[in-house]
């Protein structure tokens, strides 16, 4: 149950990817269904699996774009727009998750303090490329000033239907909290619900540390540790990490690498009907 509940992620972050996407459009009904984004979406989660810096995101935005005809760096805008928006879903998670563990005499600021900390960055640098775009702009020559004026676009004018994006980033989130839920309970440990939120953010708060794939080596110890000093024993805290790392690392390896591997074969069979579209356009 918690890997099919895992899987759900995919599903309402591809619907919010697609409710961002028809944000920055003009035409809404260009932008391809929520199926098509979910499954760019448990691609780039792949390739994050598999090499450093995050660049399936790259990747999604790069195959969104070959495939509809749309920019490149206007898509990539509304993938960091979309990082923002998890950013303070972890902010938000962390502050219910450290209000439930003070009532039952858990001290978590530390990770309080990271939270705020990724957030508060976020919001700067969204400032920043709100106050200071013309004069940024200048300084570029003038194919990367066209370039960052899509990518502001695209960032900028996602910020749309925030109500909609709001609800299907919380059920995103919800749903790997609900695998880490299911993973304990399958192994008959008891973790009270506010360490069960600090457990889903920390690990991927770890995801995020760019020096190893999908936080491989980083994730365990560190949300081990969030456990350990939680007061739950070592083959505990151990056994819940490894499988649910199994589930949300492993098994997204194994998914998301088929997926892409199907998708590829058929696309070399016959071309995309959207790709063909595109280049009929062009």
């Amino acid at each position: 149950l918690a890997l099919l509940v895992h899987y759900t992620t995919f599903f309402f972050r591809g619907a919010r990817w697609r409710v961002l996407l028809q944000n920055v459009q003009s035409d809404n009904d260009s932008v391809p269904g929520v199926l098509y984004c979910a499954r760019l979406t448990l691609v780039a989660w792949f390739f994050n699996s598999l090499v450093w810096f995050r660049l399936g995101e790259a990747y999604r935005a790069y195959t969104y774009a070959d495939d509809t005809g749309e920019s490149f760096s206007r898509t990539m805008g509304t993938v960091l727009a979309e990082k923002m928006m998890d950013i303070t879903m972890v902010f938000l998670l962390v502050v219910v998750g450290a209000l439930l563990l003070v009532v039952g005499g858990t001290d978590a600021s530390w990770l309080f303090v990271v939270a705020a900390a990724f957030l508060l960055a976020a919001l700067m640098g969204l400032l920043a490329m709100a106050f200071f775009r013309r004069r940024l702009v200048h300084l570029l020559p003038q194919r990367l000033q066209d370039a960052y004026h899509r990518f502001y676009q695209g960032t900028l004018y996602s910020f749309r239907r925030l109500p909609l994006v709001g609800l299907l980033s919380l059920l995103g989130w919800s749903a790997e909290v609900a695998r880490f839920y299911l993973v304990s309970e399958a192994l008959g440990v008891e973790i009270s619900f506010g360490l069960i939120i600090f457990g889903t953010v920390a690990n991927s708060l770890l995801t995020l540390i760019p020096f190893t794939p999908g936080g491989l080596g980083l994730v365990e110890p560190g949300v081990i540790g969030l456990l350990r000093a939680s007061g739950l024993e070592e083959a505990e805290a151990v056994s819940v990490v490894l499988l649910d790392h199994s589930i949300s690392f492993i098994s997204v390896i194994v998914a998301g690498g088929a997926v892409f591997l199907a998708f590829q074969i058929l696309k070399r069979r016959r071309p995309s009907p959207l790709s063909a579209q595109a280049k009929e356009e062009r």
